[in-house]
């Protein structure tokens, strides 16, 4: 079936749940890729004079729905998890003139994706920069798994760099766990070696959180090697051939994501369990820090203000 995608936008628009933003404010739009269900470009959004990702959705008028419900559930996504600093923001919505075609505005990260920082920046990488990389990623599903959404996409091009901090982009198959209704591409297997395992041999294994975990194993692996994994190693988890270990890994890293790749999928640690593991190895959850810092702030300013004030 087919179904105008300018009407749900436009009463979302209406009724102010997205910002709007005029193609004007946008300049040097440059084409970047194709994604999922339309091209990716980046340009300057003049408000701010930083860059800005443009992902439109094609074909405006009429649309397949699995497109639109792709594109609109992304929006959603954004739009419920624009307040942590793990995550992606969305800005809004535009619209091109030209070809009527909706754009999603979203924040723009200027390392790019993991898998290329990995590439570029590797060599120069200590351990600690290294766990620092994987504690992000778990401190951003954290974020995700407590809002009862699952990512069910996780890999290294849906992680992305900025100014030296993880975040966590492209919600197109997304979920809440407690919704009934099915998103988008509920068919859709994502990228194999980062798949639950358990869905080669039933397509309609249910996905879990614990599906994101093992995702999750996989990209600390991947982030120990700095290279994402290759053909020879795409069905390792079903003929139980395991990733070899990169010499030098600490041995309480190497423990973590080899638990994360348990094949017992109640048997892989939760998010939180994951967090506790890396506060062991000295990093606190981001948010908790924050939390603390600012009441500790709030505090001196009672203690040294507040006197003067009423002296």
């Amino acid at each position: 079936g087919v179904l105008s995608a300018s009407e749900w936008i436009e009463k979302a628009l209406k009724y102010e749940k997205v910002k709007f933003i005029s193609y004007k404010e946008l300049k040097k739009v440059e084409p970047l890729q194709a994604g999922g269900f339309g091209k990716i470009s980046k340009a300057i959004w003049i408000k701010t004079n930083n860059y800005v990702i443009c992902k439109k959705l094609t074909n405006t008028t009429y649309i397949k729905n699995d497109l639109l419900d792709a594109f609109i559930h992304e929006l959603k996504m954004h739009l419920h998890l624009n307040y942590s600093d793990r995550i992606i923001r969305c800005f809004g919505i535009s619209l091109e003139p030209k070809t009527n075609e909706y754009l999603l505005i979203m924040e723009y990260a200027n390392d790019g994706d993991l898998q290329n920082y990995l590439k570029n920046n590797f060599e120069n990488l200590t351990w600690n920069d290294k766990k620092k990389l994987a504690f992000q990623i778990a401190d951003g599903l954290n974020y995700l798994h407590n809002e009862n959404i699952l990512h069910r996409d996780l890999h290294s091009k849906n992680i992305v760099i900025h100014e030296s901090n993880v975040k966590i982009t492209d919600f197109g198959i997304s979920k809440n766990q407690n919704s009934l209704a099915s998103t988008a591409y509920v068919g859709n297997f994502g990228v194999i070696a980062y798949m639950e395992p358990n869905r080669f041999i039933d397509p309609n294994f249910e996905y879990t959180k614990s599906s994101d975990i093992y995702s999750f194993g996989v990209l600390m692996w991947e982030i120990s090697r700095g290279k994402p994994p290759d053909n020879s190693n795409i069905i390792f988890p079903i003929i139980n051939i395991h990733k070899a270990t990169v010499f030098g890994t600490p041995k309480e890293y190497e423990n973590l994501y080899r638990n994360c790749w348990n094949q017992e999928p109640k048997q892989r640690p939760t998010i939180n369990e994951i967090l506790d593991e890396f506060k062991k190895m000295g990093f606190v959850n981001d948010v908790t820090s924050k939390l603390v810092k600012g009441i500790y702030l709030l505090f001196i300013f009672i203690y040294l203000f507040i006197p003067i004030i009423y002296c």
